[in-house]
């Protein structure tokens, strides 16, 4: 009995170990990576990244590879470094401002009293191992996004907001850091070859292409387009926009005959 005991006191460590929050690039081992623990503290963001860790290194493991080999061509490597530094990053800040004004008003018009200790597991944290320098903008916007939930949290543990409001400030968080990953693989769809794998090389034709319109692709709310867009790349939104409405009413019809 004494030794079934110890035998199970001595696998805890390896177990704890085994199911360790970890995102590794394909590249680990095969060329020098880059590894970053993030320290978390809310549960909206352990919650999330237990669904989406994988998927959100993939969408910056494509980027990281189209950076790579878009270094051939300096109009290609601008586009697609632009486009993500100026575009995909600015959507988030602007969606995270919006979040954080909200947060504020509200915190305006409380008084929280009472002395409470909140308690945060110890195990909330993740390590990330990437293959670019590219993916330390989204363990940035992580961070950023779980420090404005912490507030958002207290709030609610200490309760100033009721479940609701706690609920749809949660999808608001989740739409930030999801709208990052998703507009990459939008914007990079066309580099999949006849509906295959997606190929860096076959994209980087696009990105060539002074008529390819990374814009058109990646589907940004109107509202944001607005605060950060110039007025011609706001009209090719809007185009996009119109264009994607009427293919889906031909679809529409075409179905309904």
């Amino acid at each position: 009995m004494t030794n079934k005991t110890q035998k199970a006191k001595s696998l805890t460590p390896e177990i704890k170990t085994q199911t360790q929050q970890r995102a590794v690039t394909k590249h680990s081992g095969r060329m020098k990576t880059i590894t970053t623990t993030i320290k978390y503290k809310t549960d909206h963001t352990h919650s999330f990244l237990n669904r989406n860790e994988q998927k959100i290194l993939n969408a910056f493991e494509r980027l990281a590879a189209i950076l790579r080999m878009a270094k051939t061509s300096n109009t290609a490597y601008t586009r697609i470094s632009e486009w993500h530094s100026d575009i995909n990053l600015s959507v988030a800040q602007v969606q995270l401002d919006t979040l954080q004004e909200q947060r504020l008003l509200r915190e305006s018009s409380l008084q929280l009293t009472g002395d409470f200790e909140i308690n945060t597991p110890e195990d909330y944290s993740i390590q990330f191992e990437v293959s670019h320098p590219v993916g330390h903008t989204i363990t940035q916007l992580l961070i950023a996004v779980d420090n404005e939930l912490n507030a958002i949290e207290r709030l609610f543990l200490f309760g100033a907001l009721d479940d609701l409001e706690y609920d749809q400030a949660c999808k608001q968080a989740s739409a930030i850091l999801s709208g990052v990953t998703d507009r990459i693989m939008k914007v990079t769809s066309p580099g999949k070859r006849e509906g295959g794998q997606f190929n860096p090389r076959y994209y980087l034709e696009f990105l060539r292409d002074p008529h390819f319109n990374l814009l058109s692709l990646c589907h940004i709310p109107l509202e944001v387009a607005k605060k950060i867009l110039t007025e011609e790349q706001l009209k090719l939104i809007v185009k996009a926009k119109a264009e994607d409405s009427v293919s889906q009413e031909e679809s529409a019809g075409k179905v309904a005959s």
